[in-house]
């Protein structure tokens, strides 16, 4: 029997490192599971693309000018980075590469101590970081290699009967605010498509069944809205409808109108605020469409939704926030106000 070549014992090690950061993240106890699961999963996101690499004949190795493989000063040889590797291997604005860039990110940002509660807030993005390593894993070298049917989903104890917005406010309120801030700077800088894309930040419902059981049940079943009949894609409208009113204001309640905004912002910076300075502050950050836009819900949400009942938009106390700390610093203050389309 031929020996396996060098490509495949690359990926087999690519597959341990993103088993071991799944048991990791999914033990008991609150002991640096998230950062733990991020080494390990760019572990395997590195041995991945590698193995690929490999086997496709790419170069993985960091050379010189002449063209020569480097070494370190242990003799190894020098391999191309994970940032490195994967600006090869996608396209810029594809989604798996905007969740690890984020997650690449974030690992220099955590606050051990507030571990917990940082995982919670990224907890759709984490999940996507697997499901993105598993999909790509199947596509660069098939099912035989997949590990989703060695994974297993965990056993726990949440606060799911809770009032879901309470409990989102809780855990942002307990995240350290460099980290907050960090996260949101990320998202701004994000498509709307991009933000809600699936590959970069996996949401979900969970729906209790009470229904008789079959043998075809299993413990969660992940179904395509596409695939969805007219008749279960209304039961889901019906479920985003409730979940709306728990978590989503109603209306305009709780919102600001762009001179409530212009006051609140006015009042805590040092530099004048204008509603004309408002109009220029969304442009540059892009968190609305310009008016006559084909979909004019197209928004940021975490700072502006538009109400389709009165043709207009409205902002949130986080964008308040946001344009007081960035408008704070003069250098991105006079950014925003020279900038023209």
């Amino acid at each position: 029997m031929a020996p396996r070549p060098h490509w495949w014992h690359v990926l087999q090690a690519s597959k341990n490192e993103v088993r071991l950061a799944v048991d990791l993240y999914n033990r008991s106890g609150d002991a640096r599971q998230l950062e733990a699961f991020i080494v390990h999963m760019s572990m395997g996101w590195l041995k991945l693309l590698q193995a690929h690499f490999e086997r496709s004949g790419g170069d993985v190795y960091i050379r010189d000018q002449r063209g020569r493989r480097i070494r370190h000063e242990d003799g190894d040889w020098k391999y191309k980075s994970l940032s490195a590797l994967m600006a090869e291997f996608f396209q810029p604005n594809d989604p798996r590469k905007v969740n690890l860039d984020f997650f690449v990110g974030l690992r220099n940002r955590i606050e051990h101590r507030h571990e917990k509660n940082i995982a919670a807030l990224v907890a759709g993005r984490t999940q996507a970081y697997l499901l993105n390593y598993e999909s790509t894993l199947v596509e660069l070298f098939g099912e035989d290699e997949a590990v989703a049917s060695e994974l297993r989903f965990p056993l726990f104890l949440s606060s799911i009967t809770e009032d879901a917005a309470e409990a989102v406010k809780k855990v942002r309120s307990q995240v350290p605010r460099g980290v907050l801030e960090w996260v949101q700077d990320f998202d701004t800088g994000l498509e709307p498509d991009l933000a809600a894309d699936q590959r970069f930040d996996f949401r979900i419902y969970l729906i209790p069944y009470k229904g008789a059981k079959t043998e075809a049940d299993a413990v969660m079943t992940f179904v395509r809205p596409e695939d969805l009949t007219e008749e279960q894609n209304a039961v889901m409208d019906q479920v985003r409808t409730i979940i709306r009113e728990k978590q989503v204001p109603v209306s305009d309640l709780g919102t600001l109108r762009p001179v409530q905004v212009v006051e609140k912002v006015a009042a805590a910076i040092s530099r004048p605020f204008t509603l004309h300075h408002h109009t220029q502050a969304w442009r540059y950050f892009e968190v609305r469409p310009s008016s006559g836009a084909q979909d004019p819900a197209k928004t940021k949400a975490d700072f502006c939704r538009y109400n389709h009942a009165f043709e207009r938009y409205v902002y949130t106390e986080s964008w308040v926030t946001y344009l007081i700390r960035k408008l704070s610093d003069s250098d991105t203050y006079d950014s925003v106000m020279a900038w023209r389309a």
